[in-house]
């Protein structure tokens, strides 16, 4: 099992939660340090952890394949940097991307959640990861029975999940938004922008529908005879 995993803090200092307790993966990977910090954990391979930085502060990394070649990456964080966070999506393969500006972080899901993002409050902050487990083992989560049992009643509809996990306080991110984090203070939004399904026509005159209607009519009756 592998995932990605980090950590918005209300706090200023290297990677501290404001507690007694420091949010540090076993056997994990740092991929950025501060007060919001990202690893990857498990077994990825070289390619398929990619980090572009800009400065110190800006940069962009990506899990998994990723078709983009490192300069398509930064104009895809230039993108990012100013809002249009389709960018980050359009690459072929099958990725996560993590965009960190200053104290901002934003993780896109895909389009169609195939592979989705999990984030859950803990110690003033938020934490999000690829995985919904690691979380609810971080804190210590118990079963969503709800949850459950709408997946039992309609496996075929995850429109009734909603964004809930299996696990209480574990919430996911829609299909086709962004996971956005600031200061500990998170926030989804969609990415992909809402287009109406009906096909626009050409205005006509009421007679001239009407009309239109009773000669289809005539039609398939004499059809039908």
């Amino acid at each position: 099992m592998r995932w990605l995993v980090g950590w918005s803090s209300a706090t200023t200092g290297p990677a501290a939660t404001g507690g007694s307790r420091t949010v540090l993966p076993v056997g994990a990977q740092l991929l950025w340090d501060g007060p919001d910090p990202l690893w990857a954990v498990g077994d990825w391979r070289p390619d398929e952890v990619r980090v572009v930085r800009v400065d110190p502060e800006t940069a962009l990394a990506v899990f998994g394949v990723c078709g983009a070649t490192d300069d398509q990456l930064r104009v895809g964080l230039f993108a990012a940097r100013g809002g249009a966070l389709r960018h980050l999506t359009a690459w072929p393969g099958s990725y996560t991307a993590v965009v960190r500006m200053g104290r901002r972080l934003t993780v896109t899901g895909d389009l169609a959640g195939a592979r989705p993002v999990f984030h859950t409050p803990w110690e003033g902050g938020t934490a999000f990861a690829t995985a919904a487990l690691p979380l609810a083992d971080l804190i210590e989560a118990g079963l969503d029975i709800g949850h459950l049992g709408a997946l039992l009643a309609c496996p075929d509809s995850p429109e009734a999940l909603g964004s809930g996990t299996p696990y209480e306080g574990v919430r996911r991110v829609p299909p086709g938004h962004a996971l956005v984090l600031r200061g500990g203070a998170h926030e989804t939004t969609s990415y992909e922008p809402a287009a109406s399904l009906a096909v626009a026509a050409p205005q006509i005159a009421p007679e001239q529908a009407v009309d239109g209607a009773i000669s289809y009519t005539h039609l398939r009756a004499h059809e039908t005879l």
